[in-house]
């Protein structure tokens, strides 16, 4: 009896020990499967963990007139420098901005000396200046009206996002938090609309709105349903506004198109930093050229163009003309200025031109290319480009190339300004901004810029006239637009006429 119940538990023992050699196999296979599964995608994951923990803590904030980061903010950025240290692949994109008060000039530098405030800060932590993209909004883009202290205190901010280019983190991130400011790509942000706002009359408001997705392509679905507008004001201590009804107009039914094509034909172009007349043109010329002309190729008969050459100077630019084989002439022309850049005057003296002037059917673009920095104009600022595009009506979109050749070799900082630049140009003027890393490229950019202008929208907005303040009011125009889902406003302060 007791032989039989050692067999039977000895016989036991050995089931339960192949049971446990089974499942023990089981779990090796399972581990092993498991850990093939997070090899594949732990740089995938890791980033999208990366995305879901700063969803709270993207932004810092600055008081008045300042740059100097505060106490709050340091717990914030040491997370960030966290992150990045050991992600290789991952990018940081760093974002100043300022409140409503002060010039555009003063507002621009002090949004970037915040955002350059909190990269030096990161890079003291470790985290590589190369990983870091610094840009500069100065007072565009608030989160609010900046109608009382409260509300500019949340303006004077600095917003930081990742994109991890190996894994679309940037696409993931759209998806999963399509209200904030994570990238799709280096050169576009998830930024929908923009626009130059118009003061016609005391009840009226026009706007030529540019909409593109998350990826840069035209929007060109959006409905009159999708605009809502309303008119604020603070009249003897008391604020009222009043609904704005807004209608819609298809741009190629109002308006002609006048572009100005200015063409950078400097030292870096061509990668020399001498002036000589027989050097030949390079990769990057040509490229820029052939884009040019399949551009020219494409204008419509409602369409006027010009172009603009520019380097060390800007060369006096031929009259508006519907010829194609004029654009050509001008395009293939010899008079190359080349030495240093003087991006700021070609695009004033594009803004400058006074043929539409009093014409309000046509719509006027400038596309301004450079693959450089300003560093040669004359009396001419940001500011003064502002100024001159909000009197003019005149769009701006920029297109910058940035592969360097020969013996012209800019530093990172110079690359960072460049960008700075030409994307604060472009919000500031109502156009969008696009970068290159290859020649090859700027044939798809000019083609989007192109589609883009078609596929603008112009707004009229009409006040109800019963109910707007006296004159000499100052007074807040919000224009909200609704695309695919996420609603972007747009302000425009003045004195009610």
């Amino acid at each position: 009896m007791k032989f039989l119940q050692m067999q039977k538990k000895q016989h036991k023992g050995k089931h339960d020990a192949g049971r446990y050699l089974l499942w023990l196999f089981i779990a090796v296979v399972i581990i092993s499967i498991v850990s093939l599964v997070t090899t594949a995608y732990s740089s995938e994951e890791t980033s999208r963990l990366l995305l879901d923990s700063i969803n709270s803590s993207e932004v810092v904030y600055f008081d008045y007139g300042s740059h100097q980061l505060r106490e709050e903010a340091y717990p914030v950025l040491d997370k960030a420098a966290e992150m990045m240290i050991g992600e290789n692949g991952l990018i940081l994109y760093i974002t100043g901005y300022t409140d409503d008060r002060g010039s555009e000039g003063f507002n621009l530098e002090l949004s970037l000396n915040r955002a350059n405030a909190v990269k030096d800060y990161l890079l003291t932590k470790g985290v590589s200046g190369e990983n870091i993209i610094v840009s500069a909004m100065g007072k565009n883009e608030p989160v609010n009206g900046n109608s009382n202290d409260e509300e500019r205190a949340l303006n004077r901010r600095v917003i930081f996002s990742f994109n991890d280019p190996q894994n679309n983190t940037g696409k993931y991130a759209i998806e999963k938090f399509p209200g904030r400011r994570f990238y799709a790509e280096a050169s576009l942000k998830n930024e929908y609309v923009n626009s130059l706002i118009k003061v016609n009359s005391r009840n009226e408001i026009t706007a030529d709105l540019s909409i593109r997705d998350s990826a840069g392509q035209p929007v060109d679905s959006i409905a009159v349903e999708d605009i809502s507008a309303v008119l604020r004001w603070e009249n003897e201590g008391i604020r009222d506004s009043t609904e704005g009804a807004p209608r819609m107009i298809p741009i190629n039914d109002k308006k002609k198109i006048a572009f100005t094509l200015t063409m950078d034909y400097s030292g870096s172009m061509y990668g020399v930093d001498s002036i000589a007349k027989d050097i030949p043109k390079s990769d990057k010329i040509i490229a820029m050229e052939k884009s040019v002309k399949l551009f020219i190729d494409q204008l419509g008969s409602n369409m006027f163009c010009k172009i603009i050459k520019f380097g060390v100077k800007v060369l006096p630019p031929l009259k508006f003309t519907k010829s194609k084989n004029v654009l050509y002439e001008a395009l293939e022309s010899n008079s190359y200025p080349m030495g240093a850049t003087a991006l700021y005057s070609s695009i004033y003296t594009a803004l400058s031109d006074t043929t539409f002037q009093s014409n309000p059917t046509v719509m006027k673009t400038v596309i301004a290319f450079t693959d450089g920095m300003e560093n040669s104009s004359v009396r001419v600022t940001l500011d003064s480009i502002y100024r001159k595009s909000a009197a003019t009506n005149t769009k701006v979109f920029t297109v910058g190339l940035y592969n360097d050749v020969g013996d012209y070799k800019p530093d990172f900082n110079e690359l960072v300004r460049r960008k700075a630049d030409m994307l604060s140009i472009a919000r500031n003027t109502g156009g969008f901004f696009y970068q290159a890393s290859d020649p090859a490229e700027l044939k798809k950019i000019y083609a989007n810029i192109y589609d883009q202008v078609l596929k603008s929208y112009f707004i009229s907005i009409v006040w109800n006239s019963a109910k707007l303040p006296p004159k000499g009011t100052q007074v807040k125009a919000e224009l909200k637009i609704n695309v695919k889902g996420i609603t972007r406003v747009l302000y425009k302060n003045y004195t009610m006429d």
